[in-house]
């Protein structure tokens, strides 16, 4: 088996190419902007080809499987989103068609930003018109529509994910960071639930993607279908670092006020904040409640690993790397 990964530096990428290497014996290539910094990828026997999206370099012939991870999350530019997310994805797949590869199956990871949030706590499904609330939600649903013009020309798959946590996130250690601190903050009145996913689920329901047989074209809601409040994440947390936790209940007005204020300091440092007016957007929202049938009925995706599995991994990773 020969796949290729974009983006395979980074948390997502680097644990689907160690999946195709230890359990499918594949043969994984990767694009790397920067062939002095492998990041996760080092020590991997993966072969690294030099380019971006904008510049692809020839790619193996031969090859099985295209798996299109690359994206971008965080920007204090708007115009950002569009040129990696939208832009870099049209970019890619022209220069796979101009290269005259043929895979098996190109699968593009998309997000449930793209769909936008649920609605009266109805888990969202696949055939739901997308409903975006952020900048990056729609950069991504854009994302997804240049794939879908070439539908007919190559072999393709959306998967749509929720929040994704795991050793190698960064992001989530943030909020890891305030529970060790034992504050547990709690954000408006209501309990909003949501659907995450482990990044090695994420990775077996990339590869499912790739093995079986749909039409091109196909979108698949990928997620552990147990939803969860972030009240419940932050106490599963909490008793895995083994700290009694004291709640700060932080109204929603306030959260927009520190949003705001983060993407004015972000003007000057050229740096985008975890906390933003995007990520107030999403706060906000009633949930984001994921429908995985689909995936589970077409795909046989079933995730091995619960929350408080996945929380319990993913922390004393932290630990051992002196993260947390």
């Amino acid at each position: 088996m020969k796949a290729f990964i974009t983006g395979g530096t980074g948390f997502i990428g680097s644990h689907l190419a160690e999946q195709l290497i230890h359990k499918h014996n594949a043969e994984v290539f990767t694009l790397v902007r920067d062939l002095k910094k492998p990041k996760w990828l080092k020590g991997l026997d993966v072969q690294p080809l030099n380019g971006d999206l904008y510049s692809l370099p020839d790619l193996p012939e031969n090859l099985d499987y295209i798996f299109h991870l690359a994206g971008l999350t965080k920007a204090y530019k708007s115009a950002d989103y569009y040129t990696v997310n939208q832009k870099g994805t049209a970019s890619l797949f022209q220069s796979i068609l101009d290269q005259n590869i043929k895979p098996k199956k190109v699968i593009y990871l998309s997000s449930m930003a793209a769909a936008g949030p649920s609605r009266q706590r109805k888990p969202v499904r696949e055939d739901r018109s997308p409903s975006p609330v952020t900048i990056y939600g729609d950069s991504k649903l854009k994302g997804e529509y240049e794939v879908l013009k070439l539908k007919e020309e190559l072999p393709l798959v959306i998967i749509r994910v929720g929040a994704v946590y795991g050793p190698r996130d960064r992001d989530f250690l943030k909020y890891l960071q305030v529970i060790k601190k034992r504050i547990f903050p709690v954000i408006g009145k209501k309990d909003r639930l949501l659907n995450l996913c482990y990044v090695k689920d994420l990775c077996q329901a990339l590869i499912l993607a790739a093995q079986t047989d749909q039409e091109s074209g196909e979108i698949f809601h990928i997620a552990h279908p147990q939803p969860y409040s972030w009240n419940d994440i932050g106490k599963i947390s909490g008793e895995i670092i083994g700290k009694k936790l004291i709640t700060i209940k932080i109204p929603l007005p306030l959260v927009y006020m520190v949003a705001a204020a983060s993407d004015l300091i972000s003007l000057f440092t050229k740096k985008r904040s975890i906390i933003n007016r995007q990520k107030y957007r999403e706060f906000k929202q009633e949930g984001w409640l994921t429908d995985t049938h689909k995936a589970e009925k077409q795909l046989l995706f079933r995730p091995i690993f619960p929350l408080e599995e996945g929380l319990r991994e993913t922390i004393y990773w932290y630990q051992e790397q002196g993260w947390l």
